[in-house]
This record gives C-alpha cells, sequence and structure tokens, in this order.
C-alpha cells in the first residue's frame, strides 16, 4: 500500500512552472497600469517522445513474442527508462494554464516597472528596469501610438507555487505541511515597438527551481524498502534548472493589445529517486495566448491634459 502512496504522491504534486512573459522590454511609466489574462500549454516534448518511442519499441517486442510464442520479458533497463520517463511526466504533467498578470510603472523615465501574476500553480512577482532605449525619444510630441522604440531590460522574478497534494489529502494518511516550491528567474528583454501598435520581442531566460517535501514524508518513503523490498527512498530537495527564450508579438491600439508567444528550451532536472538517478528533464515548449488592457497615458498626464487651456487675452493699447 506504501508503494502505491509513494506514486501517487509523485502524480498528485506534479506541475510546472507557467513559462510564459507575455511583456516587451519597454517599462510602463509611473501612473500607468496594465492588466492581462492569458492561458499556455506547457508541453514537455522530450519526455513525450521517449515515451512514444519506447511505447513503439515494446508494442514490437510483444508482437514478435507473439509471433514466436515466447513469453514477454522486459529488461530491467528497458524498465527503468519506462520508470523515468513516466516519473518526468508526473512530476511535471503536460496540461493548461491560466494566468492574471498586474503590471504598474514605478518611475518617469520608463525604466523600472513591478508585476504581479496569479496563475494556475503560482503566485510570482517580478521587475524589470530598462538598459538600453533607442527610436523617438520621450519628449517627442508624437503621440505615443506613433512612437517607434527600441528597449533591452534585465529581469528578476520570484514565484511561490501554491498547489497541494489532493489525492492524499482525501486519502487521510499522510498530510502534507511542508511541501513547497519556489523558482528564481533571469530574464532578459528585447523588443522593438512600432507605434504602440505593432510589437515584437525575446527573452531568453534562466530558471531556477526548488521543491522540498514534507521531512515525515521522506522517512516514511525510506521505510518502505523494508515493507516491499524494493528502494523506494525519495529525497527531501529536488532542484531543476530551465534554460530558454520566448519570442513574440503584441498587436492593438492604445487601450488593447493581444499577445501570442511561444517560450522554449531545456529542463535540466536529475535527482536521485527509487535508488537511481533518473532524468526527469528534456525539451519543453510553452506556447501561450492573451489580451492585455491599459491606459495608454499616465493617470495625471491624462487630467493635466484634458484640461481647458486659458483662452488667449487681447492685447490692450494704450493710446
Amino acid at each position: 500500500m506504501r508503494p502505491l502512496l509513494l506514486l501517487a504522491l509523485l502524480t498528485a504534486t506534479g506541475c510546472a512552472s507557467t513559462l510564459s512573459t507575455l511583456q516587451t522590454a519597454k517599462p510602463l511609466v509611473r501612473g500607468q497600469f496594465q492588466v492581462s489574462g492569458a492561458v499556455g500549454v506547457f508541453t514537455p516534448v522530450g519526455q513525450l517522445g521517449t515515451l512514444l518511442d519506447e511505447g513503439i519499441n515494446q508494442g514490437k517486442a510483444i508482437r514478435d513474442t507473439i509471433e514466436s510464442g515466447q513469453p514477454y520479458h522486459l529488461e530491467e533497463a528497458e524498465a527503468q527508462r519506462l520508470l523515468g520517463v513516466g516519473m518526468a511526466l508526473a512530476v511535471a504533467p503536460p496540461g493548461v494554464a491560466n494566468e492574471l498578470m498586474l503590471r504598474t510603472g514605478l518611475l518617469e523615465s520608463n525604466t523600472l516597472d513591478l508585476g504581479l501574476r496569479l496563475s494556475t500553480t503560482s503566485l510570482r512577482v517580478d521587475g524589470k528596469v530598462r538598459l538600453a532605449h533607442g527610436g523617438d525619444p520621450e519628449d517627442s510630441l508624437l503621440p505615443d501610438y506613433q512612437r517607434k522604440s527600441y528597449d533591452l531590460a534585465l529581469g528578476l522574478a520570484y514565484s511561490r507555487h501554491v498547489f497541494k497534494s489532493p489525492v492524499l489529502d482525501a486519502l487521510e494518511i499522510v498530510k502534507i505541511d511542508e511541501f513547497s516550491r519556489w523558482d528564481l528567474e533571469v530574464p532578459v528583454y528585447l523588443s522593438m515597438d512600432l507605434g504602440d501598435i505593432f510589437k515584437v520581442y525575446a527573452a531568453p531566460k534562466y530558471i531556477y527551481s526548488r521543491t522540498s517535501l514534507d521531512s515525515r514524508l521522506v522517512d516514511l518513503s525510506q521505510e518502505g524498502q523494508d515493507v516491499s523490498g524494493f528502494e523506494l527512498s525519495l529525497p527531501a530537495e529536488v532542484t531543476s534548472h530551465f534554460y530558454g527564450a520566448s519570442v513574440g508579438f503584441a498587436l492593438g491600439y492604445k487601450y488593447v493589445h493581444v499577445y501570442a508567444e511561444l517560450t522554449g528550451g531545456y529542463t535540466d532536472c536529475r535527482p536521485v529517486v527509487f535508488g537511481q538517478r533518473r532524468d526527469l528533464g528534456g525539451v519543453t515548449l510553452y506556447p501561450s495566448i492573451g489580451i492585455a488592457f491599459k491606459n495608454p497615458l499616465p493617470l495625471g498626464k491624462q487630467a493635466s491634459r484634458s484640461e481647458t487651456p486659458p483662452a488667449p487675452q487681447n492685447p490692450v493699447s494704450v493710446p
């Protein structure tokens, strides 16, 4: 029973980070706010491809043994490989993630903004600072929707995952109090804004993830060998590294923009689970699409521009 509970844990607590960017390198100005909603699909292409290949190979082996009349036997190396792939898909399963993000600018100079994002699996706080800018000057008389901007920015983000283990909670056998996962992300943003109507951007990024399991659960997994005779130990901590980039574009006018983006990269995760080092990473894709609403001009500037200028006074002639 305990081995089944441990396998259920891996499946129940499996969850992947939301990898989308959905922003350009140009920070918002103080008084500007942007609210966006998006949906993305986490796709562990590498592990799915390996699972498909192994399934085809084992299907052929089963067919050959049936035709020859020999009993089918799964080699230990093949079994371990299938177990590793299955665990990888349990820890980071393919699926759909929804997100809601709020951003605001902090400086008049358009050089720093902050964002808060709530997704299906995590709460994320991030900021970015502009390092370089080209194009039309900020004090240009052109309206914002006609200005061209070329920007480079550096970002930093921290995510805390909020999911739990519904399976083990439902079984009421193991209560997980200390399970936690957090991500630290460092993206570099590059973008080109053409009149605030069409935007193209890219964001190379590195994400470090760390997952900690409940100490009582780890102790339980180590005791499982005495009951089952198999190595069932779980690590107290699991770390992973994502190396990749997001590329996308935004199309809209003034108040609203539609974003389309593709994030791709490689996830490196090799913990020691069930007595062996498992490769739980691989090539990962994350396509996403969203819509963003913002006030095109800062609140203070909107108020000042709405004021009616005083009427010119006629000069008084003195005879």
